[in-house]
């Protein structure tokens, strides 16, 4: 029988994918828009937010299913 591979378990590069994950929150934190400032970075902000939400979740997905 195999050993079942978790994502979190996974180097990339030398690096943990848990610590990764905590680096890209970070750096790319959910944030309120301000009334300032511009659609395009509303909208540049939400993308990268979008893919570390996306990448926790399949994270937690493989860590539940």
């Amino acid at each position: 029988m195999q050993t079942p591979t978790y994502l979190n378990t996974l180097e990339f590069q030398g690096l943990q994918l848990s610590t990764l994950v905590n680096e890209l929150e970070e750096n790319f934190p959910p944030l309120n828009p301000h009334p300032d400032d511009s659609h395009s970075l509303i909208m540049y902000r939400s993308g990268q937010r979008s893919v570390v939400e996306w990448i926790q979740h399949h994270i937690n997905e493989e860590n539940n299913g």
